[in-house]
């Protein structure tokens, strides 16, 4: 139950008379859309509204026209290293251009990241920045699109979707590395990735495909895990103990520096010298892949430019006062960053 100092939430509202975040949002906001509402339904959330005292931010609509300097950040998983890159940079960018975030960390859950749109939308937050795109998210964001008129995506896309958004150019990037193993000599590839997010799936599909050109489609292997550590820590041990010393692969493309991190700890379990028996290329560039041992070749995804460039577009979403679909996405090219952990397949050398 709340107290009288909780403040009470569209989250709640929608939960306690049945409809979506979303629909909530409309008939509480008296906003119009293509969709009529039927007047039980706006009966049953206006009754939920007056029962649970809902008070909304009479402030936050006062100030549309003008700005709270407040922006909130919604980030997926708060503890991947990646995300915590693009944060730096949208905190860079924040700062210098003189606005504030708050941030939520919804851990892969949509009905969170819709709790902390309605929440920021109580603190009349001038904007959104989306960290990672959630799987199985459509109605979240419809709530987030609902709440707030400018809305940013950063990372972990393989397209457009309802508000821009900046992230790699994942089919590059895997071809930038693939291309690389494949000038090294190595033909016995196989790709990690994860399925829990699109791009994952996205970079397995290219590498696929890139083998398929090379007419080697039916040796083409994916195996899948998280991006835990432990997950692909045994992963790979069981890749590396699970073929014959002739049809062991030559080289393994990681999806992410995570998978990449977990694989290299399972080699020097197994006795697997990385690169002499098995190269191993990442993704991503996270801050520790110089120092692991070898030092990673990985794609570099530029995280903290990435994130500054993320909060900047929203800033001039909003300065400029421009709709969603006014603005196109950015795509960044990804760059090759070569170290340590490639070389020739065993046999040919360097």
């Amino acid at each position: 139950m709340k107290t009288p100092h909780t403040a009470v939430t569209l989250k709640d509202i929608a939960e306690k008379s049945g409809v979506s975040i979303t629909t909530a949002s409309r008939i509480l906001n008296k906003r119009e859309s293509g969709i009529p509402i039927r007047e039980e339904t706006r009966q049953r959330v206006l009754s939920a509204a007056a029962e649970l005292g809902y008070r909304p931010n009479l402030l936050a609509r006062g100030l549309r026209g003008s700005h709270s300097s407040l922006i909130g950040v919604i980030a997926r998983d708060i503890s991947d290293p990646f995300h915590i890159k693009v944060l730096r940079g949208v905190n860079e960018a924040t700062a210098q251009r003189g606005y504030r975030l708050f941030l939520g960390h919804v851990d892969y859950r949509p009905d969170e990241a819709a709790a902390f749109g309605s929440m920021f939308e109580q603190w009349h937050a001038d904007g959104i920045i989306v960290i990672g795109d959630i799987e199985g998210d459509e109605a979240a964001i419809a709530a987030l699109m609902a709440q707030h008129r400018y809305v940013v995506g950063a990372t972990d896309r393989v397209g457009r979707r309802q508000f821009p958004g900046v992230y790699v150019d994942n089919v590059v990037g895997v071809r930038l590395a693939l291309d690389h193993l494949w000038g090294l000599g190595h033909r016995r590839i196989i790709c990690v990735s994860y399925p829990q997010i699109e791009d994952g799936a996205l970079r397995a599909a290219v590498y696929r495909q890139y083998m398929g050109e090379r007419g080697l489609g039916d040796q083409a292997r994916v195996w899948l895990t998280s991006q835990e550590l432990e997950a692909s820590y045994r992963l790979g041990r069981e890749i590396l103990a699970g073929f014959e010393a002739a049809e062991r692969p030559t080289a393994i493309l990681a999806a992410s520096d995570a998978i990449a991190i977990g694989l290299l700890q399972a080699a020097f379990q197994a006795g697997v010298k990385v690169p002499e028996q098995v190269s191993m290329v990442g993704f991503d560039n996270l801050d520790i892949t110089p120092f692991t041992i070898p030092p990673l070749t990985t794609v570099s995804q530029s995280g903290l430019e990435m994130g500054r460039i993320a909060a900047n577009l929203l800033f001039d979403m909003i300065e400029r006062e421009q709709h969603s679909a006014e603005v196109e996405d950015v795509i960044l090219r990804p760059t090759l960053i070569v170290r340590q952990s490639t070389a020739g397949p065993p046999g040919r050398g360097t």
